[in-house]
């Protein structure tokens, strides 16, 4: 039986704004993949966020640092007015700065160093840029930290700015977020807009500066005012939850918009969904469709996941799977767990690919691990029927256990695990509560103990003891306490039975917890 809502649909980006918490990661070392500026012109993010855009903006320093594109000279000319010397140095500036620009980097050396020598702040940042990436000379982190360190305490805001990402992410010098939120200061109070944005993210989230969305708020707009597309979006974002300033839909769709026509890909795809919903602007389904295909075409993972829904169920497009299986691809390539699912029920049914139950069975497995809770049901589907993998339901009912307290719990898995529970044996039942409850996100399920058996071998028994079939499973009623509210609780597994003073019962699902003493998961009930 294929899942009525194995393929998720457009709910998940149609149903406004989610509730805060999935948050992109960049890797820490990430800050010096990109080049270091040369000059005075702030650029665009091109970072990925997951189908819920319109979350609580929330991103490590690391991230926003690496989002903003570190900036080469604009001329040789602006750079020789920028800075003071002037004759033929001023032309040997511009010289060693168009020579780096082509990937000369023995003539930059050749025109740079002596300047450098002479006290030329420019040319000192541009020699610590390849100092900090091995280009022309070796590659330096702390000989780059030295250099910019000079050009930064001359006054350079360029200097400034990426002393401040050493400092950031702790490359060629020891990592201080509070060292960095000086520099970025530094930097932002001589009017450097990225600057001013990243003071906005520390502020934001507290990382090296007290934090405090309010002035976060107010070096966002400072960046935005400033033509940084990303602070605009962030302003956008604070604006559409009211985070540190009053809430104002249109007006985050005002700096949505700006940012999105400046080329941000996250904005494009933001702005999409306020016109698909008509949330601060008119509802306008083409338009929101044109700018899910221009982030999309960025490299967008939330938008190529987007365009895929759409053409899958012909939203504003013609209903097209195989053009929908392109899309899903793009983004499932990229780490996008429910495109990863939803190419997965593609595959499982042959609609716009080939039929291949194996590729969708590794689909809902990449998916699964990163805990998507429909992929997890629809992988268990798999080992319950041995289809695209070994039959085994033991793996199944673990799975299935862990799509049930998913934190987007899949709406069958519940009935489904119940339903398989009464089939097993107690000890098959035991070993799969094991093999959930040791399962860590980003990894694959464990090793069952026991023999895989298929289903079909299976007969059904009512002497089993699952969660359905209890005597007595809710706890006593305890006495009631004079305001407070008191409960007793009793769980098995992720189910629990609750009876409150009241007298009131309830059933529910307990939620996964990380337990930092044990190293794994555990289930945790919560509180009355």
């Amino acid at each position: 039986m294929f899942a009525a809502s194995a393929s998720r649909a457009l709910t998940c980006f149609f149903g406004w704004f989610a509730a805060p918490g999935d948050i992109e990661f960049q890797s820490p070392g990430a800050l010096l993949l990109s080049q270091p500026r040369l000059s005075h012109n702030p650029g665009a993010d091109g970072a990925r966020r997951p189908c819920r855009a319109l979350r609580a903006p929330r991103s490590s320093i690391q991230e926003e640092a690496r989002m903003s594109r570190n900036k080469l000279l604009f001329v040789a000319v602006l750079a020789a007015s920028v800075y003071t010397w002037p004759g033929v140095a001023a032309a040997d500036l511009a010289s060693g700065l168009s020579a780096y620009r082509s990937g000369d980097y023995a003539t930059a050396l050749k025109e740079l160093k002596p300047l450098v020598d002479t006290g030329d702040i420019g040319a000192t940042n541009t020699l610590a840029v390849m100092y900090a990436h091995g280009r022309g000379v070796p590659k330096d982190p702390a000989r780059a930290v030295s250099l910019y360190r000079i050009a930064a305490e001359a006054g350079n805001v360029d200097a400034q700015f990426n002393l401040a990402t050493m400092y950031s992410s702790g490359t060629g010098v020891a990592k201080s977020l509070e060292t960095a939120a000086i520099w970025f200061r530094k930097a932002a109070d001589g009017g450097d807009a990225t600057s001013q944005r990243m003071l906005g993210v520390m502020h934001f989230d507290g990382l090296g500066v007290a934090k405090d969305r309010a002035i976060a708020a107010t070096w966002f707009r400072k960046g935005a005012d400033g033509g940084d597309t990303a602070a605009q979006r962030r302003l956008g974002e604070m604006y559409a939850y009211g985070q540190g300033i009053a809430k104002d839909e249109g007006a985050g769709a005002i700096q949505l918009g700006k940012a999105a026509a400046g080329g941000d890909a996250i904005a494009q795809f933001e702005y999409g969904w306020m016109l698909a919903n008509g949330i601060g602007v008119p509802k306008d389904q083409a338009a929101s469709t044109g700018w899910w295909r221009k982030s999309a075409d960025q490299g967008n993972a939330g938008a190529q996941f987007g365009m895929g829904t759409l053409y899958e169920y012909g939203t504003g497009v013609g209903k097209d799977a195989k053009e929908a299986a392109q899309w899903y691809r793009l983004a499932a390539d990229q780490g996008h767990a429910t495109a990863q699912n939803n190419l997965g029920t593609l595959y499982e049914r042959g609609l716009g690919v080939r039929q291949d139950p194996l590729e969708a069975a590794r689909l809902y497995e990449l998916s699964a691990r990163q805990g998507d809770g429909d992929a997890q049901r629809n992988l268990a589907r798999l080992y319950r029927d041995g289809v695209g993998v070994r039959a085994d339901a033991v793996v199944g009912y673990a799975w299935l256990n862990l799509a049930a307290s998913a934190d987007e719990p899949n709406s069958n898995a519940l009935a489904e695990r119940e339903q398989l529970a009464a089939r097993l044996s107690r000890e098959q039942i035991v070993e799969g509560q094991r093999l959930s409850r040791e399962w860590k996100p980003g990894q694959a399920l464990g090793k069952s103990r026991l023999k895989p058996v298929p289903v079909a071998e299976l007969a059904p028994t009512s002497v089993q003891m699952t969660q359905a079939s209890f005597t007595g499973r809710y706890p006593a009623r305890p006495e009631a306490q004079p305001g407070v509210t008191a409960c007793n609780t009793r769980c098995e597994n992720s189910t629990c039975y609750r009876t409150y003073d009241s007298g009131r019962q309830v059933e529910y699902q307990a939620r996964q917890k990380w337990n930092p003493i044990t190293n794994r998961f555990d289930w945790d009930a919560g509180t009355c």
